[in-house]
């Protein structure tokens, strides 16, 4: 599956969720009550790109705490960037970041739900990481 210029091989079992994707800007796929998310943007501005202004809006504006500190993550593809995970009284989740400043884009990964069967979606989650590149033609 691509979306902009990433794509990616889906987990097993993972479907898109058609209403709530939007052509080459952002593609959902949901297992259960579990939710994948990738959003391709145009960047223009430094390696970070907008996390601090996503973790503000996830703690001040749904109401969700973040865990930990921000880390970084490389693939064994060579896609690198950051992550942090998140939790609120319903839901748990991993964001990823990843900014291609050549192509000046952002991508995000966003994997939440409920507590019942997160384990296997973030495995799942882990392994979509694992698959994805930033070659697909625009």
């Amino acid at each position: 599956m691509s979306v902009g210029h990433a794509r990616f091989e889906p987990a097993r079992g993972w479907q898109m969720d058609v209403a709530r994707s939007k052509a080459g800007r952002s593609l959902m796929l949901f297992k259960g009550n579990h939710k994948f998310l990738v959003t391709t943007l145009p960047w223009a501005g430094g390696p970070d790109g907008p996390l601090v202004r996503q973790q503000r809006l996830m703690e001040r504006g749904q109401g969700l705490s973040i865990e930990g500190d921000v880390s970084d993550f490389v693939t064994m593809w060579g896609l690198q960037g950051k992550t942090f995970a998140y939790y609120g009284s319903k839901i748990a989740g991993r964001f990823w970041q990843v900014v291609d400043q050549r192509r000046k884009s952002l991508v995000q990964i966003d994997v939440y739900g409920g507590s019942d069967g997160l384990d296997e979606a973030m495995a799942d989650a882990r392994s979509m990481l694992e698959s994805m590149d930033l070659e697909a033609p625009l």
